[in-house]
Formats: C-alpha cells, structure tokens, sequence
C-alpha cells in the first residue's frame, strides 16, 4: 500500500524549546553551531563539537560536564552512550590524520584533568585517510565497527573497558562507500549488517559462522543515515526514495512504499522516522561527513523546509508529520520523549499522547478497527478493549450493518451492558444475530435464567433442533446454562425429548418420569425409568405417578408395587431402545386398561422362585442413561418387565394365592432397604380394584411368610375384605358375587385375619354382606344378634336354625322366638311346628310368665287359643299343684310356730322336769354331780369342761350359734341401705328383692333398752 493512502493523525504534540543558555558566559549549548554529534541515554543528553569537546546537559537543560574528548584539531563525528552504563564512545575526525575512537568512563574522574576517565584510546589505521561513514558498537562492548567512505569496514575486538588486546581488521571490502552499520546479537551469535550505496550485506561476527564470506540481503544499497534496526526483530530498516524495505539476517521482507527523497531514518518505539528533504536532493549520494557536521545541514538552502514523518508500518497510518525551517540536525530519544534537534539552533520534544487521546481522535474518525489494535499494543486493561468493541458494534449498528455489529457486540461480551444489546436484535428479523449471542453469553458462562429462556425461545422459533440439541448436550464440568430454566423451556417449546434428556443427563429423576408421563405421555418408559431407580428414589416417583401407571399399564405397574412392597425390589439397568414410530407412539398414549386381570401366578413371575429371562438380564445398579434412546424417539420399549405377564381376561376373583416359603427370595442381590407400609399406597389403587386385590394378597402372602408388622397386617386384611365385598357389590352376575363373597368368608375364616369385628360389622353392613355380620357375631357369641339379623330380613327358617344351634345356649333367644314366629301369618306358616317347642322351653326354662307368654300372643291376631290350649292347661294344673302345696307348707310353719311359741311359754313359767338317766356325752348312768340343761340334755359334771351361767349344751351349741350369726347378720343388714339399694336396682323383680329383705328383718324396727 503506498503511503499516499494512509491514515494520518497528529499523535504527538510539538514543543519547540530554545536553548536556555544562549546568553550564558559558557557559550550556547545544543544551539551552537559548533555542535556536531549528538546522542542521550541514563538521563542526559551529550553533545559532540566541531573542537573535540563534548558537552553533558542535564534534563533541565542545564550544561553539567564540559570536558576535552579529544584534540581541538578534531571534531566528533559521531557519538553513543550505552543504555545502562556510564560510558560513553566518542569518534573524532580531522583532515590528513587517522580518525580517534575513545571511550570515557563518566562515572569516574581522571586525576590529571578531573574530567570523565578515558579506559582506551585508539587510532584507526588506514593506508589512505578516509573518513568515516558509519560507526556501531555491540552492547557487550567487545567489537567496534567503523564504515569508511571507500567501502571498507574494520573491525576492532578487544577488551574495549580495560583497553587490553585491541585488535584492528578489515572484514568487508567494496568499492561503494558504506552508509551504514548495525549489530544484531541474538544468543551465542551475532552479526553486523552493513549498507553501501549499492547493496545491503551481513557479516557473522560471532559463532560458528565468525570469518564466513558476507552474505548479500539486496543488491541495492541506501544513503548515509538511512538504515536502522529493530532491537525487538533484528530486522534492519533502509529507506530509499520508493520505498521502505525491511530486511532480516536471511533476506529482505516487505516494503511500504513511500516516495520521495529521503536523508535519515530514525527507529522509535513502533514508529519510524522519516527525514525528508522537501527541496532540491542533494547533490550527491554520499556527503561528507565532517562537512555534514561543521554546521552545515542537509539542506543547501537554510529557508529551505525538511518533512519529518513518524510512521506505524504495522498498522499503516502516519503518527505525526512536521516541518522542520533549515532541515534536521539530529534525533535522539530521552525523557520518555522524541526529540529532533533543527537547523534553527531549536529543540522540538515531540511527546505523545496518551491511549486515550488517540482512542478520541480515532473515535471522531469510526477508526475502531485501529483503536483496537493500539489499545491491545499499548497493554490496555480488558475493559477499555471490551468498550472498543461496543462502540465499534454501535457504530456498525447504526449503519445498518446488524451481522457485522454482532460480532463487535459478541466480542465485547464481557464488557458488560448485555440486556442493551438483546434489546436491540429483539427484532425478529434479527433473532439469528440474538441467538448468536445468546450462545456466546453461554459459553463464557455468564448467561442467567433470563438469557437461557431467551436462548430456548429462539432455537424454538428457527426450529432448528439440532442446535438445541447441541445446546442442551453440551460437555463440561461446569453446566452453561441454567438447568431448570432450559427444561422449564423445553417442555414450554413442545421439546419434550430434549428436557427428558437434560433431566435424566443430571440426575433430576423426577422431572425425567414428569415429562415422561405428562408430557410425552410414554407410560411404559416412565415405568421403564422408574424400575432403573434406587429403592429411595422410586418410592417417591411411585406413589407420585402409580395412579397413572395403572390406569394405562395396569399388570407391569402391579408387579413393581408387589416388588417394592415385598422387599424384593432390585434396579434394573436399561437397554437402549429403538426409535419408535407414529403409531406406536399414539398407541402407547391412547391404551386403555384391561378389565381384568391374568392369573396371578403370571403376574408375579417371581413368586415360582425364578425371575423371566428378559428381567434378571438387566443387573442391579443405579439409573442408567434412558433418556439417550428417548431423544430420538420416545416410546417403544420391550416388555422386559412383566415380561412373563400374559394376555387373558380371567377375573382376579379366580385368582388362587398359594406361596412356598422361599417364595420371595430374589435371584438377584437385593439392594437393602425398608419397605414402607402397604397403606402408603391404598389410595394410589382407589380406580384399580383388581389390581388393588392382587397387590394386597401378595403383601398378605410375603407378610404370612416373613413375618411383619401387626397394623400393616390389619390394615391390608381390612381393606382386602372390603374390595373383596366392593367387587362382590359390582358383579354383574350372582355366581360371580358368589366367588367374591366366597373370599371373603374364606378371608374371615380360613386364614383367621386379624380384623377388627366392628371393621367387619361396619363393611359388611355397608355392603350389605350379611355372612360377615353373622360371623363376627358368632365369634363374639353374640347369638342373639344373629338371630335378630335373620329376623330383620325375614329369614325364618335360618332363624330357626340359629334357635336350634344356639338355644341351648343362649335361652333368651326363646322369648323372641316365640314374638317373631306369632309376627305374621306367612312366618306362622313355616314355624307353626317350632312354636309348641319354644313354648315347652320357655316352660321350663321359666324364661317368661304366662301372663307374659299370652300378652306376647295378644299383640296380633295370628296365634289363637287353639295354639296356646296344651300349653295353658299345663300351666294351670302345674299353678293349681303348687298352691295346694303352698297352703299345706304354710300350715306346717303356723303349726310349727305355734309349737314353739308354746314351749317358749312354758320354759318361762312352768318347771322342767329332767328325767334323763344316761350322759347326752359318754352314755354312762348318770351320777352326781349331774348338770341339766333346759333343753332337756343332761350332763355328768366331768364330762363338761366348764360350768358357769354362760355354759351351753355342747349338742345344742352349734345350732344355736348358727342362728345367733344368723340374727347379728340381719341386725347388720338392717344398717345397710346400699345394699338393699344395688340390690334392688339390679334386680327385674324388685318386689321379691323387698319381700326377701323383709323376711331377713331388715325392714324390723330395733328396740333400745336403756339402763
């Protein structure tokens, strides 16, 4: 690209500063004209003078040092201060003599002169005085190249610091004059690259290639001046009047051009210096060196301008261009600033703008593409880049260029300002550029729900499904999205597949069966899943989703809940599935259930002590990847489980439940866990009530054989019994209600289950199911309740049955037979045999009353005297027979009293005669002493132990002490209120409690005789 049309600025701003020692008694200083080499480093700056004296100006621009280089005869030519080092290397010149090269130690005073100390001072030797065009010094100070105007080179190696072994030698010859020279030093090598007004030539000076013949770079040479290198590269610089040629130690590389005459080429930072004379060239390629520097400049014409450009040729832009009245000196570099020493005596600081004044200059000019690439050379922080790009992605936008913005605005995505930029590609015209970078907020992992929503959105509306899916599948530790934000909007989008996958990939099992079986409505893969889960997890999943799944897969659902539930639940791994069709698909969704179900030993494959092939092939484990097969197509799934389940429409109430002991041990290792109660899950089959049964009768079995809990097992045979009795309700036939109340009888009876007798009496009366009633009542002896349940429905004959079974018993059951057999005609009819029989008992059982009997009788008109004739006759002689024996029992105790009251009255007035002769106690004759008693009992003395007045008749002692216990209990009695009381509240015939106290005295009034 020629330089014509590059971009030009003003990146540096200009200071003229007149030297401030015009008018000192120590004589101007870089003003002089005497002034004839010029160079700066460690914080001066030096000037070389046509006198051989050298000047040291402060960065005040105050003159420090002045002290004699050289010779007055001499004038330096050429001058350099190692960066880093106090010494300095002055190159000295005078007509018809050799050339000087010394080097001074600035930090060290000679004694004689008090000036800097010079370490050597040498002469170069020549056959024919020439003078000297170029000069360069490695930095490690151990070789000094000197160019000659008759082309030749020297080389002086040594120890330069200590002047120890200097050695002279002509390393390149030529016939054109040389015009430049620079070392390039990289590791153990190095080489000196030398420019002639005819070629471009490198010389090994250094290693393995050291004493090699020069190599040529280019057969075109440059003028005095116009060659620099870049320290960074080792690439050389030559400026001729077409162009600038960068070259490096293996050939040249590119060019920029720039016409025009050039004569001076300065390397500063990434800029080059380009001094160009902008009147009449010079007369000749080669001027003379001292001419050059004994106040003369490059232009013959002092009012005559010279063109000063600072070039970028790695971003192609000119960074400055000034005019220089009277040509250009010298350029030095110091004070973090360029300086360029005029032809006018005047110093130009030539100072560059900061970052952010060019980033201005280049922002007024949409030059972004540039401020970006000053601001990454420059070191700029990330967030001054990120700004570029987002004013470069504005500016784009707003010309309409939206594909070219994006990318801006995708680059400055760290920048911030995100929610500005979706706003302006919300468009829908422009949803490929916001998907774009939606993407790129989620690689960089700095997306939010809103951005993943946002994403989904517009995968959904391109319907591009590979991206999603690329999108939702992506790898990484660290997740770039937020994961129940995508599969909220999968599933909102109708990606169903996909949020299954998300869902199974990071382990949200629920939300995998939830999409399953409400979104995708695949009930067989959900049950699929389901079975792959551990024990912990596919408890919840089951309860949650059991009610569904037996709706649609009824048998298989069955057979998990008969798994889980028994203990012998074991996860089984997945196989991948084949892609399922259409049709498949919709049949799995409309499936309805079968109205009953197979034989039970073929859905509970397991309990015949093996397992189907097509379940025990899976292992146990955690679950595994289903949902990878689901993504392509959901839904078509083998029938491993249950896979021994087979078709049929048998009734569940055929179903025979018969287990061995070993029944529910599985082929399998059982992963340990507590099977949770059955009742958890009662609600789960409230539409299902065969399956329900099937699942309660494998529960009862495993319980039976196992063993368990006492309320689980009262709460599974409970609610057996009532389906049993539900199922008998709903059957459509009465053999099949038959079968059902079969069952439940046998469940009362056979296996003895544990069931509340009120719970039985409730679900029976409920269902109307009156064997269950009649079976708790017997097993409660509750035998009148029976008999009253049949006399309820009008079951005469099972009435009489249960008369027959239970009377003996239960007597009372008489008295209420006798009631119901006279209730009605039609009863009458078929009881009119027992009735003669229920009368007989209650005629000795003395059950009722005969006024009771023909009060029972006269309620209604259906039994008649006739009935009752055999039964009253009886009644009455057995009464007429029991007064005649009351009377005759009544004259014996008047007449006994009567008796006794008499011999009362004569021991109490008329004397005993005692005419026993024999001893009541040993049978002897009686003898004095003798001791006779009023009861006409005598004694011989020593036959009684004790005789007083309280002595009694050991015969009569007994009984007379019966009857005074007797009377102490009644006078006690008589105390006794509560007694009486309970007595009488217990008692039905509450006047033969009160005769009974009455003859026992209680009722007597007691006497109390006071002294």
């Amino acid at each position: 690209m020629a330089l014509a049309a590059w971009r030009q600025f003003t990146f540096f701003d200009v200071l003229p500063i007149r030297d401030p020692a015009v008018t000192d008694e120590d004589g101007p200083l870089y003003s002089d004209p005497n002034v004839s080499a010029v160079c700066s480093g460690t914080g001066s700056l030096y000037l070389g003078t046509t006198s051989g004296t050298v000047k040291i100006v402060s960065r005040s621009l105050k003159l420090q040092v002045s002290f004699a280089a050289h010779d007055s005869t001499y004038a330096i030519t050429y001058m350099k201060q190692v960066e880093g080092t106090p010494n300095l290397l002055t190159v000295a010149e005078s007509e018809n003599t050799e050339p000087q090269i010394r080097l001074w130690s600035l930090d060290t005073p000679d004694k004689k002169t008090q000036g800097p100390k010079c370490n050597f001072s040498i002469n170069i030797h020549m056959k024919k005085i020439t003078e000297i065009s170029a000069v360069a010094l490695a930095d490690d100070f151990s070789i000094i190249a000197v160019g000659l105007v008759n082309g030749h080179v020297i080389h002086i190696r040594g120890d330069l610091l200590h002047d120890k072994g200097l050695k002279q030698k002509v390393v390149y010859e030529s016939s054109a004059p040389v015009t430049g020279l620079a070392f390039y030093e990289a590791s153990k090598t190095s080489l000196l690259y030398i420019s002639t007004t005819e070629r471009i030539i490198t010389v090994w000076t250094t290693g393995k290639n050291q004493g090699s013949l020069a190599r040529v770079l280019e057969e075109k040479g440059c003028p005095v001046g116009c060659m620099g290198i870049k320290k960074t590269t080792g690439e050389i610089l030559v400026a001729r009047e077409d162009a600038i040629y960068f070259y490096t130690p293996y050939g040249r590389g590119p060019l920029y051009v720039y016409e025009g005459p050039k004569s001076q080429l300065f390397v500063y930072k990434s800029y080059i210096g380009i001094v160009s004379p902008t009147g009449a060239a010079a007369d000749s390629n080669v001027q003379s060196t001292v001419r050059k520097y004994i106040g003369q400049v490059s232009s013959s014409n002092p009012f005559e301008t010279t063109q000063f450009t600072l070039l970028d040729t790695e971003n192609k832009f000119i960074a400055y261009t000034g005019q220089f009245v009277g040509g250009v000196k010298s350029i030095f570099t110091e004070w973090d600033d360029l300086y360029v020493l005029g032809g006018d005596g005047q110093l130009y600081r030539h100072q560059e703008r900061d970052l952010q004044s060019k980033l201005e200059i280049l922002y007024q000019r949409h030059l972004y593409d540039l401020a970006l690439t000053l601001s990454v050379n420059a070191g700029a922080d990330e967030k001054r880049i990120m700004g570029i790009y987002k004013k470069y992605g504005d500016h784009l936008y707003d010309k309409g260029e939206y594909d070219e913005a994006m990318v801006q605005y995708i680059r400055a995505i760290d920048g911030g300002e995100v929610s500005q930029v979706i706003r302006r590609y919300l468009d829908s015209q422009r949803i490929y550029n916001l998907t774009s970078y939606l993407e790129e907020l989620h690689n960089k992992g700095i997306a939010t729900a809103d951005h993943t929503t946002l994403l989904l959105n517009c995968y959904a509306k391109l319907k591009d499904t590979e991206k999603l899916e690329t999108f939702i599948k992506s790898e990484g530790a660290n997740l770039k999205f937020d994961l129940d934000t995508a599969i909220q909007m999968c599933r909102q989008g109708g990606y169903f597949q996909q949020a299954a996958y998300l869902a199974e990939k990071h382990g949200q099992n629920d939300l995998v069966i939830d999409i399953t079986m409400q979104d995708l409505s695949d009930y067989k893969s959900g049950l699929r899943f389901l079975q792959s889960l551990p024990p912990e997890d596919m408890y919840h999943n089951l309860t949650r989703y059991g009610r569904i799944l037996l709706h649609h897969i009824p048998r298989e659902t069955t057979t998990l809940f008969i798994d889980y539930f028994t203990g012998s639940y074991v996860p089984r791994k997945i196989p991948n599935v084949a892609e399922l069709d259409a049709a498949s698909a919709e049949q799995a969704r409309t499936m309805s259930p079968p109205s009953a179900l197979p034989n039970y030993m073929n859905i509970l494959p397991y309990m015949s002590g093996s397992r189907p092939a097509s379940v025990m092939s899976g292992q146990t484990g955690d679950a595994v990847t289903i949902m990878s097969a689901i993504t392509n197509n959901v839904g078509k799934l083998s029938t491993a489980v249950g896979g021994a389940i087979g078709g049929g429409g048998a009734s569940a109430a055929n179903v025979s439940v018969t287990l061995e002991s070993n029944a529910f041990v599985p082929n399998g290792k059982v992963e340990e866990y507590k099977a949770p109660k059955p009742r958890t899950v009662f609600a789960t089959f409230v539409d299902q009530p065969d399956e329900f049964i099937i699942f309660l009768e494998a529960c009862i079995e495993h319980q039976r054989a196992v063993g368990g809990s006492q309320s689980d097992e009262v709460d599974m045979y409970t609610t057996l019994f009532e389906m049993y009795l539900q199922k008998a309700e709903a059957s459509p036939s009465e053999e099949e209600k038959d079968r059902w109340e079969g069952k439940s009888k046998e469940l009362l009876t056979g296996l003895q289950a544990p069931i509340d007798p009120s719970n039985v009496l409730l679900l029976s009366h409920l269902y109307s199911y009156r064997e269950g009633k009649i079976l708790v009542r017997e097993r409660e002896s509750l035998h009148i309740d029976i008999f009253r349940s049949y006399v309820s429905v009008n079951d005469t004959l099972s009435a009489i049955q249960t008369l027959h079974k239970y009377g003996d018993i239960e007597p009372e059951l008489y008295p209420l037979a006798l009631s119901y057999f006279t209730s009605s005609p039609e009863v009458m009819a078929v009881a009119s045999d027992e009735l003669s029989h229920v009368l007989k008992k209650i005629e000795q059982e003395g059950l009722m009353a005969p006024l009771q009997v023909i009060q029972a009788l006269s309620v209604n008109a259906v039994a008649t005297v006739g009935v009752v004739k055999g039964y009253l006759s009886e009644i009455i002689e057995r009464e007429k027979k029991e007064i005649d024996t009351n009377r005759k029992l009544t004259e014996s105790y008047r007449m006994e009293t009567r008796a006794k009251l008499e011999e009362i009255r004569e021991l109490e007035t008329e004397p005993r005669v005692f005419q026993s002769t024999r001893c009541a106690s040993c049978g002897a004759a009686l003898d004095l002493p003798t001791v006779h008693f009023m009861c006409r009992h005598s004694y011989h003395r020593r036959c009684l132990n004790e005789v007083n007045e309280d002595t009694e008749c050991p015969q009569c002692a007994p009984n007379n002490a019966t009857i005074r216990a007797i009377r102490r209990a009644q006078d006690d009695m008589a105390d006794r209120h509560d007694l009486f009381n309970i007595a009488l509240e217990e008692s039905d015939d509450k006047f033969k409690v009160i005769s009974d106290f009455f003859g026992r005295g209680v009722m007597q009034q007691v006497e109390y005789l006071v002294e």
